[in-house]
């Protein structure tokens, strides 16, 4: 039985090459392996696809460089599955974490992806171009990541994303230290954020930040902690609409309907604690079953934001003494 904690397995680029570079066509399973210190000329200097079939599950992607796409993982049309994987201080141009383009099919979950470094764009995820696909990116940690200009945690542009139970905290960028979304009229942008907690530390940046051509909707997110939480840059191409989400920023301009305006009161992994005012106040998702946690939602009304506060019932210790 494979056991990579006591028989680690690591592809080592020793800073010259790639680690893993998946060509077309190919099918590549990646399961329990440590990839670091990869460099490539260009794209992912960790793992690199192009048109191919990649799964990337349970391992640690670290250390590694590009200086064009993907510091940690480039993936370039094709299907990706990127599984409870941690992706930790890589370093790119365009997206420190992982870059995933061209339509490809893509599901991002239940991964750590914190400490990487975009110089340009998209500190730990960016998806781009064209929208012939909407990839899932659910129940990841998404935190600590410097996306240079835009997008410190998450970049979306010209495409299409779903964001489902992430939590987003302390990402830095210019514009966009969360969450940065922008299209264009030929390839406009669409996102749907569902129960995402986004947490900033008001040293700058917005929660989301919405360009030109954009569609974006916003249930049972908590935004806490931004200069502003939501922000329109070009209202007469972008569409925002919001429901149900908490707010907690120093400037909140867009709250849409249902907004609770409160301290979300989270503890320090971004959970909620029992008195939070977003505790069954979110609205009814019904095909969101799952917390970010993988713990059933919900458990009384939805609550707002990644977490879904578990009921604990505690019973007393019975002692019996017998003699003997």
């Amino acid at each position: 039985m494979r056991d990579p904690a006591a028989f680690p397995t690591t592809l080592d680029g020793e800073d010259q090459r790639r680690g893993v570079y998946v060509g077309i066509g190919a099918a590549l399973t990646l399961d329990g392996f440590t990839v670091t210190r990869g460099r490539s000329n260009y794209s992912g200097g960790g793992i690199a696809a192009d048109l191919a079939s990649l799964t990337v599950r349970n391992c640690q992607i670290t250390g590694n460089l590009a200086p064009g796409d993907g510091g940690g993982i480039f993936v370039d049309g094709g299907s990706a599955q990127i599984l409870n994987n941690r992706v930790i201080s890589n370093t790119g141009t365009w997206a420190g974490g992982l870059r995933i383009i061209n339509d490809a099919d893509a599901v991002i979950i239940g991964n750590e992806i914190r400490h990487n470094v975009a110089q340009v764009a998209g500190g730990g995820i960016e998806v781009d171009c064209c929208g012939g696909s909407a990839p899932l990116i659910a129940r990841n940690l998404i935190a600590d990541n410097d996306g240079g200009y835009r997008g410190g945690g998450v970049r979306v542009n010209e495409t299409h994303a779903q964001l489902v139970n992430n939590i987003l905290a302390r990402n830095r960028a210019t514009i966009g230290a969360s969450l940065w979304l922008e299209g264009q009229s030929a390839y406009p942008a669409d996102a749907a954020l569902t129960h995402n907690t986004l947490v900033g530390d008001l040293s700058g940046g917005e929660g989301v930040w919405v360009g030109a051509y954009v569609t974006v909707t916003l249930v049972n997110n908590v935004l806490a902690g931004h200069t502003t939480g939501i922000t329109n840059t070009a209202p007469a191409s972008s569409t925002i609409s919001a429901d149900h989400n908490l707010f907690w920023n120093a400037n909140d301009p867009l709250v849409g309907t249902n907004a609770v305006l409160a301290d979300p009161l989270l503890d320090a992994t971004c959970h909620l604690t029992s008195g939070s005012p977003a505790r069954d106040a979110g609205a009814v998702v019904s095909d969101v079953t799952v917390d970010f946690d993988g713990g059933p939602r919900p458990v009384g009304g939805y609550d707002i934001g990644a977490d879904e506060i578990a009921l604990r019932c505690y019973l007393p210790l019975l002692m019996r003494g017998y003699a003997m």
